[in-house]
């Protein structure tokens, strides 16, 4: 499967699961191959019918299943992963490396369920209760795992306690940002890392969201959502009312924001981009920075879609939405 061959990789595990119907490793190496195809209804098939055979062993069916059933369904198929997952945990030794790996799983199984009851399910009346209880099961289990804090603090914010949410966005980064950035052991995953940008701006820390940002670049700068905030993040930083901050300073952001915004816009008009509302928004800030700064008169040109900024032209974005794209699925819990 690792060269992506998965027509003959399917072939031999079809031979397995006819050899024996009740390998259970099989039929989970079938799912795996028939989710990275697209085909979701067979994984699904394959997952039930492992569930079936083996309802207490096994965690790793339970996590594909949450991910694929939504709702209270998805948040039924974590918790049983979990609890698959305490089973073996309680057979390992305690300070083994195998028993961190699965405490951190279970760590991360907790943060996808308190997900699922800050957005789908967030109108259900024990939402802020699950919360709570998901996140203190989490850093029972795995105290220093990032996540954990990083989704605590959207909890907080859900409940209208900046300060609070600050404290823990600061100890979620305490634990990953001075460790290696090229090594995904040592921090969190991109699409994490992002989403603590959005939580940055949300509290009002533009500085460190930039941080962030910059370091995010460096490791792919043709990411659509990071050329979206980058522009954001500048546009709030023109809009603000730092003393300090000239009008000549406000237009080098409106600047930097306007070219990032088309940097946006130019790489989802490359390919099938989902998130049609972050674009239209990027259109309309542009079109806005637009008739207070003409592109003309930085030579920028109005059309998104010949704004290349490449490699070698990206020097505003590296030396200095947001529109919240969830936000309208969160509820306030307040406390």
């Amino acid at each position: 499967m690792d060269d992506n061959r998965y027509d003959e990789a399917l072939k031999c595990i079809v031979r397995a699961v006819e050899m024996d119907d009740r390998n259970t490793q099989a039929l989970l190496l079938a799912a795996i191959i028939q989710l990275e195809t697209g085909n979701i209804e067979p994984a699904l098939n394959c997952l039930l019918k492992s569930v079936e055979i083996e309802p207490e062993r096994g965690f790793e069916k339970y996590m594909y299943l949450g991910q694929i059933m939504i709702e209270l369904e998805s948040v039924k198929y974590f918790q049983l992963g979990v609890n698959a997952m305490r089973r073996d945990l309680d057979e390992l030794p305690k300070d083994s490396n195998h028993a961190s790996v699965l405490k951190r799983k279970m760590a991360e199984a907790y943060v996808a369920m308190t997900e699922i009851y800050l957005t789908d399910c967030c109108f259900e009346d024990d939402a802020e209760k699950k919360c709570e209880e998901f996140l203190t099961n989490g850093l029972d289990i795995d105290p220093e795992c990032p996540e954990i804090h990083q989704t605590m603090a959207s909890v907080r914010l859900s409940q209208n306690r900046l300060d609070d949410a600050r404290e823990c966005i600061r100890q979620s980064m305490a634990l990953w940002i001075e460790k290696e950035q090229n090594d995904p052991n040592q921090v969190p995953s991109f699409e994490t890392r992002l989403a603590l940008v959005r939580l940055l701006l949300e509290v009002d820390d533009k500085d460190q969201a930039l941080s962030i940002l910059e370091r995010l670049q460096k490791e792919d700068d043709e990411s659509i959502d990071m050329w979206y905030l980058y522009g954001w993040t500048y546009h709030l930083q023109s809009e603000g009312e730092d003393p300090t901050c000239d009008n000549d300073e406000k237009t080098d952001l409106l600047h930097s924001s306007r070219e990032c915004f088309n940097q946006a816009i130019r790489l989802a008009g490359l390919i099938d981009y989902e998130n049609d509302s972050l674009i239209d928004h990027a259109r309309e800030l542009v079109a806005a920075i637009n008739t207070v700064l003409p592109p003309s008169a930085d030579g920028e040109t109005d059309d998104a879609d010949e704004n290349t900024m490449g490699e070698g032209q990206e020097g505003d974005a590296e030396d200095h939405d947001w529109e919240d794209s969830s936000s309208d699925d969160d509820v306030d819990m307040q406390s």
